[in-house]
């Protein structure tokens, strides 16, 4: 689809479509391995990085980057199609699955609550969790236990997680519920206030956009 035939109220009508498939009640119970997809751009071409880390050490062991020009516009709330297919595309060409997909973006605190953190753990039948800088969509509200919750039309979608000082957004992508994001999201950071997955993914794509 290039950007000429890019259909932004179907594509919107199709995030609604979509959005009743994801599975926000999934308990992770074992995980061994996590992927960070992240994109960067030179002009119109989209520099796209997977990187496999084991877990829970959260080391490197392997990482894929692909290419490719993106013809889809920027649309807010409509990212997924810009990005998603090179991310997915990255990923199917590691050598091994991984049991969580993190994807630097947002899940289900969205307009339609189907971010492209949504959109990849759909399409790949994955774990998926999507982590940002700034807030897309929701409300932040602080609960009686202290944790910064992201509220969507009175459901809890995610949370504000602070690290080194910085916040991020981190939301249900697909099959995992609230409880297993609140009790995964602190063992993917490490030495950096993005997580470790999406942090080397994007160190990584930084460094092609410059060769």
């Amino acid at each position: 689809m290039t950007s000429s035939r890019f259909d932004v109220e179907r594509a919107k009508e199709l995030q609604e479509v979509l959005a009743s498939r994801v599975d926000r009640t999934y308990d992770v119970v074992s995980i061994n391995s996590v992927v960070g997809l992240d994109v960067a751009y030179v002009r119109d071409v989209g520099v796209a990085v997977a990187t496999l880390l084991n877990y829970p050490q959260l080391q490197l062991k392997e990482y894929v980057v692909v290419e490719g020009v993106v013809e889809i516009p920027y649309v807010p709330g409509l990212l997924a199609f810009r990005e998603a297919p090179l991310m997915i595309k990255a990923y199917e060409k590691l050598g091994h699955d991984a049991d969580v997909v993190v994807v630097d973006g947002h899940g289900i605190t969205h307009p339609r609550k189907f971010g492209i953190a949504s959109h990849i753990g759909l399409v790949l039948d994955l774990t998926s969790i999507g982590v940002a800088k700034n807030l897309l969509y929701g409300k932040v509200i602080k609960y009686a236990d202290g944790v910064e919750y992201i509220v969507v039309d009175g459901e809890v979608c995610g949370l504000v997680y602070r690290w080194l000082g910085k916040d991020t957004y981190v939301s249900i992508g697909h099959k995992i519920s609230i409880k297993s994001l609140m009790k995964l999201t602190p063992s993917l950071y490490k030495n950096h206030y993005l997580p470790e997955p999406t942090y080397i993914a994007d160190t990584i794509s930084k460094k092609f956009r410059r060769l």
